[in-house]
């Protein structure tokens, strides 16, 4: 623990941001401790969360690679900041609540306050059980997974990812409730949902529940939580996860090679519905797994099945008379209704030009909700002005993107690109496309953005060799592993000349063309 934070019940009372009273450790990770606490404000028993600070590879103090280390943890702390706000607004009862956050003073280190809960991790109750005399019941293993996965659904929907689902982040309270923890903490360690440069050679995550994708530095998007979801599964219903690491085979080797054994060779009692279902959430491919909605209905038949278990009165399966079922899937692409509005006037020009100062500033405040719903206003307003429509829209789509809202954000460079003529704007819309489709798991589309973008965007420009890389990464992915190596492979002397010969970036880009190589001749 660092200096200036006490590691057990502080002898003074230690109160922070004149509101919270710390009172005595009740758990830790490498993210942070948590505490409990109290609210004096609101007078409330609360739970405190102390992140550490992120962990960036060693580099040379004041050398460009250090440098662009240093943002990419930047970028990570906001985008952190910001899946909290929006798992705030969800209030899902699979989450605890979170009351407030902010930075504590002493210590510049971010804290959450949050539900204080009365609950066991899922960690200590699959330690807790004899497997090979005594397994849980195979129902009581689908509802935990069900209710997590109905939450997934929700946080998905809001292009949310967990990246980091394993047992002791999932907490099962004494009335069946399952509380899935720590939404948007990965983002802290560099593991945001796309590979950036900046992060090559920092895949971070729990290697038993890892995603393939996520161990060869890939996009991580909904798909990936469903994989790891897979793993808890599978581990629940027997007793240990999917793949066993040895000294010749490590954890992230065996999710990207080895095929699962079946659930059915480990316990007699698994229905060939659960077995197929697990099978298929540990598809190497991501397309392939189907999404958290599918797991939750397969899984609902088998949470009403079988008899109780009288001898653990955490029994998952209380809650379910369906109430934890996900709401109708709204149409594709199309964002939640707004409420009804009177009708507003036209917007006029002068009126845009306000609008795009306002914007800017709430977009500097980082008040991106609010920006993004005055620009939905706007582009209704502008529907008798086709091109100042179109201007809205276009800015409307950047902001979205800036807000991670990548499912809203692709749906409308879809629509406006095609009206667009080329040039270096055009380019730059198209860059924020493909990452948008990537972060959420178009990666067909991805590619076809990205590689437009490099047509039209200059060889200096830092998102052409973001794009480079990004093209080199996901093209294997797809089956095009030559024409992955011929991005990855020219990207070695722009990685020399900017950071040197034996920087962090350019050895891990190495390990990865090796792999690539491997991967396409079958060697080691």
């Amino acid at each position: 623990m660092e200096a200036g934070v006490n590691d057990s019940v502080p002898s003074e009372e230690w109160v922070f941001a004149e509101r919270y009273r710390v009172d005595a450790p009740i758990g830790r990770g490498g993210m942070g401790e948590v505490w409990s606490g109290y609210d004096r404000q609101l007078d409330r028993r609360v739970a405190i969360k102390l992140m550490h600070p992120a962990a960036t590879p060693a580099a040379r103090a004041g050398s460009a690679e250090g440098g662009a280390f240093a943002e990419a943890a930047a970028l990570d702390r906001e985008r952190f900041l910001r899946e909290i706000r929006t798992t705030a607004r969800l209030e899902l009862p699979g989450i605890p609540a979170v009351y407030d956050f902010g930075i504590e003073e002493s210590t510049g280190r971010i804290y959450l306050v949050m539900q204080l809960l009365y609950a066991q991790p899922l960690a200590d109750l699959i330690r807790s059980r004899d497997y090979p005399a005594d397994p849980w019941p195979i129902s009581w293993a689908a509802a935990i997974a069900a209710q997590v996965a109905a939450t997934l659904v929700d946080v998905h929907r809001v292009d949310v990812v967990h990246r980091d689902i394993k047992p002791s982040n999932l907490m099962v309270s004494a009335s069946g409730l399952v509380k899935v923890l720590d939404f948007g903490v990965a983002i802290l360690q560099g593991a945001s949902a796309l590979p950036k440069l900046t992060q090559i050679g920092m895949t971070v995550g729990s290697p038993p529940y890892m995603p393939p994708e996520q161990v060869l530095g890939n996009p991580v998007g909904p798909a990936s939580d469903v994989y790891a979801l897979g793993c808890v599964l599978y581990e629940m219903v027997t007793g240990r996860v999917p793949f066993v690491e040895t000294t010749a085979r490590s954890y992230q080797d065996h999710h990207v090679n080895t095929p699962p054994s079946s659930l059915r060779l480990l316990r007699s009692d698994v229905s060939t519905e659960l077995d197929d279902l697990v099978v298929a959430m540990l598809a190497k491919r991501p397309a392939d797994r189907p999404d958290a909605e599918t797991v939750y209905d397969t899984l609902l038949p088998l949470v009403r099945s079988g008899p109780a278990d009288a001898s653990d009165d955490r029994d998952p399966r209380r809650p379910f008379l369906r109430p934890f079922a996900p709401a109708p899937r709204p149409p594709a692409a199309v964002p939640a209704a707004r409420p009804p509005r009177a009708a507003l006037a036209p917007l006029t020009i002068d009126e845009a030009l306000d609008l795009h100062g306002r914007v800017a500033q709430l977009v500097q405040d980082s008040q991106l909700q609010q920006a993004i719903d005055v620009l939905d206003d706007a582009v209704d307003r502008a529907a008798h002005d086709r091109a100042l429509q179109l201007e809205m829209r276009i800015e409307l789509a950047t902001t979205l993107y800036m807000a991670d809202e990548f499912t809203r954000a692709a749906a409308v460079f879809d629509a406006v690109l095609p009206k667009l003529d080329g040039g270096e704007d055009v380019a730059l819309l198209r860059y924020y496309a493909g990452v948008s489709h990537a972060e959420t798991g178009d990666i067909d589309s991805a590619i076809e953005y990205l590689t437009a973008f490099l047509v039209d965007a200059k060889p200096d420009d830092p998102l052409y060799r973001d794009a480079t890389y990004q093209l080199g990464m996901m093209l294997p992915a797809v089956g095009r592993p030559d024409e992955g190596l011929r991005y990855l492979e020219g990207l070695r002397p722009v990685l020399a000349a900017e950071y040197g010969s034996d920087s962090i970036h350019l050895k891990a880009l190495e390990r990865r063309i090796i792999q690539i190589r491997n991967e396409i001749t079958g060697g080691p």
